[in-house]
């Protein structure tokens, strides 16, 4: 039969590898009575309720970035200087929790490490301006300076995302007083102020 007319063979589905095991061993005595005691309040097994949460752990996007990426790394102790504080002496002690990450992520749609790189390398030329936003810090947790990159990110958006940001991260100060600081990262960019007149 000529290939011309030879029937195509279907690509062969991807391969699904099968769920890993892990082994946790000395776990503290503590540690192991407080996981049976909100597995049990949760109302599942140890082992499912562990799973579950490290799932989410090293589901997150960003925290997976922030523990792997050099350049943040490099930036969390620039900002520690910019700032005459010090980082956390605990790598897990994370800028944001992951519920914050997760707003983020669906509030400025992203959804790869590629596209968190892109937002560190903007970002970076604009961190003095939100150094000088924070006020009375003597530590500052890991992944500060992607979280930094991150509101200059936000800069960048229309007022609708900015006013979701706002709700959803930080309603600790006023709409107006966060928009103030957003339009400061906008001078540093060049960029015009934020149109209010939709407020």
């Amino acid at each position: 039969m000529p290939d011309s007319i030879r029937p195509k063979k279907k690509p062969l589905p991807p391969l699904l590898l099968p769920p890993s095991t892990i082994t946790v061993r000395n776990v503290p005595h503590d540690i192991d009575a407080a996981i049976s005691a909100q597995a049990k309040l949760a109302g599942k097994s140890k082992s499912d309720y562990v799973q579950e949460f490290l799932t989410a752990h090293f589901g997150d996007l960003i925290g997976n970035f922030i523990r792997t990426s050099e350049l943040v790394a490099l930036m969390d102790k620039d900002v520690a200087r910019m700032l005459e504080a010090s980082l956390s002496d605990y790598w897990f002690d994370a800028a944001q929790t992951l519920a914050e990450n997760r707003a983020w992520c669906r509030i400025l749609g992203l959804s790869s490490e590629e596209q968190l790189h892109t937002i560190m390398r903007k970002g970076t030329p604009h961190l003095e301006v939100r150094v000088r936003q924070w006020r009375d810090v003597n530590v500052v947790p890991y992944g500060v300076s992607l979280l930094f990159c991150l509101f200059a990110e936000a800069a960048r958006r229309d007022l609708p995302e900015l006013q979701k940001l706002h709700q959803a991260l930080f309603f600790a100060i006023s709409e107006d007083e966060f928009l103030d600081q957003i339009d400061e990262m906008r001078a540093d960019m060049r960029l015009d102020p934020v149109e209010r007149s939709l407020i």
